[in-house]
Protein backbone atom coordinates (compact mmCIF):
# COMPACT_ATOMS: atom_id res chain seq x y z
CA UNK A 1 0.00 0.00 0.00
CA UNK A 2 1.77 3.32 -0.96
CA UNK A 3 0.25 6.47 1.44
CA UNK A 4 -0.04 9.46 -1.36
CA UNK A 5 0.73 12.77 0.33
CA UNK A 6 -1.11 16.02 -1.20
CA UNK A 7 0.78 18.06 -3.96
CA UNK A 8 2.87 21.41 -2.88
CA UNK A 9 3.21 24.53 -4.49
CA UNK A 10 7.05 23.16 -5.11
CA UNK A 11 7.90 20.13 -7.18
CA UNK A 12 11.33 20.10 -5.15
CA UNK A 13 9.43 20.20 -1.49
CA UNK A 14 8.09 16.84 -1.73
CA UNK A 15 10.25 14.00 -1.29
CA UNK A 16 9.48 9.93 -0.62
CA UNK A 17 11.57 7.25 0.68
CA UNK A 18 13.86 5.38 -1.93
CA UNK A 19 13.55 2.36 -3.73
CA UNK A 20 16.06 0.43 -2.64
CA UNK A 21 17.46 -0.94 -5.95
CA UNK A 22 18.60 -4.39 -5.94
CA UNK A 23 19.69 -5.17 -8.89
CA UNK A 24 21.50 -2.44 -11.18
CA UNK A 25 18.31 -1.31 -13.19
CA UNK A 26 14.60 -2.07 -13.42
CA UNK A 27 13.14 -2.33 -16.50
CA UNK A 28 10.05 -4.10 -18.43
CA UNK A 29 9.67 -7.52 -17.33
CA UNK A 30 10.57 -6.75 -13.86
CA UNK A 31 8.86 -8.23 -11.17
CA UNK A 32 9.00 -8.10 -6.73
CA UNK A 33 8.88 -5.86 -4.07
CA UNK A 34 11.65 -2.86 -5.70
CA UNK A 35 8.85 -3.05 -8.46
CA UNK A 36 5.81 -2.47 -6.12
CA UNK A 37 8.32 0.81 -4.20
CA UNK A 38 8.70 2.03 -8.06
CA UNK A 39 5.57 1.83 -8.72
CA UNK A 40 4.87 3.52 -5.19
CA UNK A 41 7.68 6.10 -6.33
CA UNK A 42 5.86 6.89 -9.48
CA UNK A 43 2.31 7.64 -8.45
CA UNK A 44 3.68 9.54 -5.34
CA UNK A 45 5.53 11.56 -8.00
CA UNK A 46 2.31 11.71 -10.19
CA UNK A 47 0.15 13.69 -7.51
CA UNK A 48 3.13 15.69 -6.54
CA UNK A 49 3.01 16.75 -9.96
CA UNK A 50 -0.54 17.19 -9.94
CA UNK A 51 -0.84 15.17 -12.77
CA UNK A 52 -4.02 13.17 -13.57
CA UNK A 53 -5.32 10.18 -11.39
CA UNK A 54 -5.26 8.46 -15.10
CA UNK A 55 -1.17 8.48 -15.29
CA UNK A 56 -1.62 6.32 -11.77
CA UNK A 57 -0.03 2.60 -12.35
CA UNK A 58 -1.48 -0.11 -10.51
CA UNK A 59 0.72 -1.07 -7.33
CA UNK A 60 1.40 -5.31 -8.16
CA UNK A 61 4.87 -5.80 -8.42
CA UNK A 62 5.43 -6.30 -12.54
CA UNK A 63 6.78 -3.89 -14.78
CA UNK A 64 4.41 -3.65 -17.34
CA UNK A 65 3.90 -1.12 -19.90
CA UNK A 66 1.95 1.05 -18.00
CA UNK A 67 4.47 1.48 -15.53
CA UNK A 68 7.04 1.88 -18.98
CA UNK A 69 4.91 4.30 -19.95
CA UNK A 70 5.25 6.54 -16.62
CA UNK A 71 9.04 5.82 -16.27
CA UNK A 72 9.32 7.21 -19.76
CA UNK A 73 7.47 9.98 -19.10
CA UNK A 74 8.91 11.16 -16.13
CA UNK A 75 12.50 10.39 -17.68
CA UNK A 76 11.73 13.19 -20.63
CA UNK A 77 10.37 15.52 -17.47
CA UNK A 78 13.31 15.42 -15.61
CA UNK A 79 15.52 15.78 -19.07
CA UNK A 80 16.92 12.01 -18.80
CA UNK A 81 17.57 9.56 -21.51
CA UNK A 82 13.96 8.52 -22.03
CA UNK A 83 15.08 4.62 -22.34
CA UNK A 84 12.84 3.18 -20.00
CA UNK A 85 14.83 1.93 -17.41
CA UNK A 86 14.97 3.17 -13.82
CA UNK A 87 18.79 3.19 -12.77
CA UNK A 88 20.23 5.44 -9.80
CA UNK A 89 19.65 8.39 -11.44
CA UNK A 90 16.13 7.82 -12.25
CA UNK A 91 15.06 6.64 -8.80
CA UNK A 92 16.83 9.84 -7.38
CA UNK A 93 14.45 11.78 -8.97
CA UNK A 94 11.38 10.00 -8.28
CA UNK A 95 12.40 10.32 -4.86
CA UNK A 96 13.49 13.70 -4.41
CA UNK A 97 12.01 15.61 -7.23
CA UNK A 98 13.81 18.44 -8.47
CA UNK A 99 16.25 18.25 -5.77
CA UNK A 100 17.87 14.74 -6.62
CA UNK A 101 18.61 16.31 -10.16
CA UNK A 102 22.05 16.89 -11.04
CA UNK A 103 22.77 21.00 -10.13
CA UNK A 104 24.30 21.94 -13.57
CA UNK A 105 26.70 25.31 -14.31
CA UNK A 106 29.57 25.67 -16.63
CA UNK A 107 31.71 23.72 -14.21
CA UNK A 108 30.48 20.31 -14.81
CA UNK A 109 27.65 20.65 -17.75
CA UNK A 110 29.66 19.70 -20.49
CA UNK A 111 30.19 15.94 -19.19
CA UNK A 112 29.19 13.30 -21.25
CA UNK A 113 26.83 11.56 -19.02
CA UNK A 114 24.95 14.75 -18.07
CA UNK A 115 24.37 16.19 -21.71
CA UNK A 116 20.63 15.25 -22.23
CA UNK A 117 19.71 17.13 -19.03
CA UNK A 118 21.92 20.15 -19.91
CA UNK A 119 19.95 19.68 -23.49
CA UNK A 120 16.73 19.61 -21.95
CA UNK A 121 17.25 22.35 -20.37
CA UNK A 122 18.36 24.29 -23.43
CA UNK A 123 14.94 23.11 -24.91
CA UNK A 124 13.05 24.53 -21.80
CA UNK A 125 15.51 28.27 -22.07
CA UNK A 126 14.28 28.02 -26.39
CA UNK A 127 10.77 27.42 -25.75
CA UNK A 128 10.65 30.36 -22.94
CA UNK A 129 11.90 32.93 -25.96
CA UNK A 130 15.33 32.96 -24.69
CA UNK A 131 17.96 32.04 -27.55
CA UNK A 132 20.42 29.12 -26.86
CA UNK A 133 21.78 26.41 -29.26
CA UNK A 134 20.60 23.05 -28.18
CA UNK A 135 23.77 21.53 -28.03
CA UNK A 136 23.89 19.18 -24.98
CA UNK A 137 27.18 21.54 -23.74
CA UNK A 138 26.77 24.28 -20.74
CA UNK A 139 29.04 27.08 -22.39
CA UNK A 140 29.09 30.83 -21.82
CA UNK A 141 26.05 30.91 -24.63
CA UNK A 142 23.96 28.84 -21.98
CA UNK A 143 25.05 30.38 -18.91
CA UNK A 144 24.00 33.48 -20.63
CA UNK A 145 20.61 32.45 -21.87
CA UNK A 146 19.91 30.87 -18.32
CA UNK A 147 20.63 33.93 -16.48
CA UNK A 148 17.90 35.52 -18.99
CA UNK A 149 15.59 32.90 -18.80
CA UNK A 150 16.15 32.85 -14.64
CA UNK A 151 15.25 36.84 -14.88
CA UNK A 152 12.42 35.86 -16.82
CA UNK A 153 10.76 33.39 -14.69
CA UNK A 154 11.28 35.27 -11.42
CA UNK A 155 14.24 33.53 -9.80
CA UNK A 156 17.45 33.90 -8.34
CA UNK A 157 20.13 34.49 -11.00
CA UNK A 158 22.92 32.62 -10.47
CA UNK A 159 23.57 30.99 -14.15
CA UNK A 160 23.39 27.68 -12.66
CA UNK A 161 20.42 25.14 -12.53
CA UNK A 162 20.09 24.52 -9.14
CA UNK A 163 16.75 22.93 -7.21
CA UNK A 164 14.62 26.28 -7.92
CA UNK A 165 14.97 26.50 -11.35
CA UNK A 166 14.95 23.01 -11.90
CA UNK A 167 11.43 23.11 -10.29
CA UNK A 168 10.39 25.92 -13.26
CA UNK A 169 12.00 23.86 -16.01
CA UNK A 170 10.16 20.56 -14.53
CA UNK A 171 6.75 22.15 -14.34
CA UNK A 172 6.95 23.67 -18.05
CA UNK A 173 8.16 20.22 -19.39
CA UNK A 174 5.00 18.56 -18.27
CA UNK A 175 2.64 19.69 -20.38
CA UNK A 176 4.94 20.53 -23.52
CA UNK A 177 6.53 18.52 -26.43
CA UNK A 178 8.43 16.36 -26.31
CA UNK A 179 7.52 15.13 -22.86
CA UNK A 180 3.44 15.53 -23.56
CA UNK A 181 4.01 13.09 -26.86
CA UNK A 182 4.61 10.38 -24.07
CA UNK A 183 0.91 10.90 -21.96
CA UNK A 184 -0.98 8.05 -23.11
CA UNK A 185 -4.13 9.45 -23.83
CA UNK A 186 -7.28 8.69 -21.79
CA UNK A 187 -9.01 5.55 -22.10
CA UNK A 188 -12.91 6.67 -23.77
CA UNK A 189 -15.49 6.54 -20.79
CA UNK A 190 -17.71 3.29 -21.45
CA UNK A 191 -20.46 4.93 -21.82
CA UNK A 192 -19.33 7.56 -24.34
CA UNK A 193 -20.38 7.43 -27.93
CA UNK A 194 -18.18 7.79 -30.72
Amino acid sequence: MCITPRSSTSVSSVAFSPTVLTTAVLTIGSKGRAVRALQCQLNLRIDAFGLTPSMAVVVDGVFGPKTLTAVKYLQCVGGFPVNGQVDRATERFLAQGTVGLPQLSAENGKTRALRTCVAAVQRTILAAGVEVSVDGCFGSQTTAALESYQQQQGLSISGVVNAATWDVIVRSRLTTLPCAALLPYPEPHPDSSR
